[in-house]
């Protein structure tokens, strides 16, 4: 955006985040030109998706809570985390209504965003899954333990591919052109 912003200074670049089907549905809507759609969940014939990274996510809960307070050699069980509450997003559109992504635990707390869904299991709420870059620090400073269970994923980590989405009518301006370019180089 930088980048974006110093050749095109006098544009307004507008940055919304949304979960789930949100990006691609302001795409749809017209609402944005370019978003950063996360998962293989969000297609649309009407989209164009460009992968440009993946985002490792970790299953964690906060270091208080009783799943953590587990013997460390322990594997954690499918019934073990569905005792407990699960922190998850919920979809604030209806391009998954009806649907729902790594549920394991019938008591749940939907959240609309990812830093509310951090917040509430580093309060010891419950737990989820969460970008390995927004926990690193709170795993290393031991606020946060990773959930040693195979019910989610291998170490307990699944990987998704993030994309770079646009619409298939919507041609690129000047100002989205050279954010993709810079967006490219600088996670590609």
């Amino acid at each position: 955006m930088k980048e974006a912003q110093a050749a095109y200074p006098t544009v307004s670049i507008r940055v919304a985040v949304g979960p789930l089907g949100g990006p691609i549905t302001s795409l749809i809507e017209e609402r944005s030109s370019l978003a950063i759609v996360v998962g293989e969940d969000f297609r649309d014939r009407r989209i164009v998706l460009e992968a440009i990274s993946s985002v490792e996510q970790v299953a964690v809960v906060s270091s208080e809570h009783p799943l953590a307070c587990q013997p460390s050699s322990k594997t954690i069980s499918l019934q073990d985390m569905a005792d407990h509450l699960q922190i998850m997003l919920s979809d604030p559109t209806p391009f998954t209504e009806g649907r729902t992504f790594g549920v394991l635990s019938p008591k749940t707390s939907k959240v609309t965003n990812q830093d509310a869904k951090h917040a509430k299991i580093l309060a010891g709420l419950g737990w989820g899954r969460l970008p390995s870059w927004q926990v690193e620090r709170d795993l290393r400073e031991g606020r946060l333990v990773r959930l040693l269970t195979k019910a989610l994923g291998r170490n307990s980590q699944v990987t998704a591919e993030a994309y770079l989405a646009h619409r298939v009518n919507g041609p690129f301006g000047p100002v989205a052109l050279a954010f993709r370019q810079a967006l490219k180089r600088h996670v590609g």
